[in-house]
């Protein structure tokens, strides 16, 4: 009777390390969140980043909530903000899509947040085209951060 008691206290206490391991490992993933803005001025965030990308967006976070204006005819600029969170200095690639109310996209823009310093966060501008003078949201992402990775790159 004690050795089947035994067996199962030590089913279940494997049972709960792996609960905790596996709790663990989804806290350890990291994410990049991607910051939308939308007319009434909320923001959503969604992960789409993992430790191991290749394109190393784990390295960089959005800070607060983009804004876009238009800047003359259908141009337009979003600003933001981008935290570059390595000790190293990196380029930090972005785009920013703007839809209207039914989800079409009526302008897109990509840059980049040049040469940001390890640990500093820094304010970028990205310019497009619209196809129609308004919009319901702005989301921006961070597509690749470059320089510098992994010891590579030239500043």
């Amino acid at each position: 009777m004690k050795s089947k008691r035994n067996n199962i206290n030590l089913r279940f206490s494997f049972l709960g390390l792996l609960i905790v391991i596996s709790m663990f490992l989804l806290v350890a993933c990291g994410n990049n969140s991607g910051s939308t803005s939308t007319g009434s001025g909320s923001t959503t965030h969604s992960s789409t980043a993992t430790p191991t990308d290749p394109n190393h967006i784990s390295l960089a976070r959005l800070i607060g909530t983009p804004t876009a204006k238009i800047t003359s005819g259908a141009n337009f600029e979003v600003t933001g903000q981008v935290k570059n969170l390595d000790t190293k200095q990196h380029d930090i690639h972005l785009q920013a899509t703007l839809k209207d109310a039914s989800g079409k996209v009526v302008g897109t823009a990509t840059g980049l947040a040049d040469d940001v310093p390890g640990g500093e966060t820094d304010t970028y501008i990205l310019d497009g085209t619209l196809t129609q003078p308004t919009w319901s949201t702005v989301s921006v992402v961070i597509t690749k951060v470059t320089e510098n990775v992994d010891g590579q790159g030239t500043d």
